[in-house]
């Protein structure tokens, strides 16, 4: 379509040309013929590879194919992507110039992929157990704290209720009786037969209530005797 539209073009072109010189003719038909023949070279990265050539060949293009990840041989163009393109989206390029394109197999992608997922899912669970051990250390520490705490509270508790046990035990103790003295022994009789006997014992004087006082000895009834 695109060749009959350039000789459709071209043809204009000529017959318009019949009215002026062939000098200003043939210029005017050749730069026509160059900007039809450049086209804007479209995107196909991410393509299979038969896709890609499909299109490009469409345009009047010339593929050209390698394995740019380990040099393989291509067989099947659709077991295989495009990774890359020289020239690159957007880039006008004459029809019948050629497109490099940088590929790579299907299974290669699928196999990365998977390392690629495989990988996700080990940092995932490796994250995960990290978080499991942090809430159980966690949740040992609380309870190692909460242990402590109750048993302090216990100790208290036994140390108030011995406390109370004493106080409630000596509130009820028996005052110890009291010590009984042993009486005095008795004084021994002692006897003065007067004031002369009792000086040369030198118990004078004599008062009431001490051995040996008597009521004869006390002359003045003054309650000493042998005063003199």
């Amino acid at each position: 379509m695109k060749k009959t539209l350039a000789l459709v073009v071209l043809t204009g072109l000529m017959l318009t040309g019949c009215d002026g010189s062939k000098e200003a003719t043939q210029p005017s038909a050749a730069a026509a013929a160059e900007a039809i023949s450049a086209v804007g070279v479209p995107s196909v990265v991410g393509q299979t590879l038969d896709k890609a050539t499909d299109q490009l060949e469409d345009l009047g293009f010339t593929v050209e194919a390698r394995d740019i990840i380990d040099g393989k041989s291509i067989l099947v163009e659709k077991n295989w992507q495009v990774v890359s393109q020289d020239p690159t989206d957007g880039a006008q390029a004459a029809q019948g110039s050629t497109v490099k394109l940088g590929v790579k197999s299907l299974e290669k992608i699928a196999a990365e992929k998977a390392a690629a997922d495989k990988a996700a899912a080990d940092k995932a669970a490796a994250e995960a157990a990290a978080a499991a051990k942090i809430a159980a250390d966690q949740a040992a520490a609380e309870k190692a704290a909460a242990d402590q705490v109750a048993a302090q509270v216990a100790a208290q508790k036994a140390a108030d209720a011995a406390a109370q046990q004493a106080a409630q035990q000596a509130a009820v103790k028996p005052a110890p009786a009291p010590a009984v003295q042993a009486p005095a022994p008795a004084p021994a009789a002692v006897y003065y037969a007067n004031c002369a006997a009792a000086k040369a014992a030198g118990a004078a004087p004599l008062y009431r209530g001490q051995p040996g006082y008597r009521a004869g000895m006390d002359g003045d009834s003054d309650g000493v005797a042998c005063e003199r």
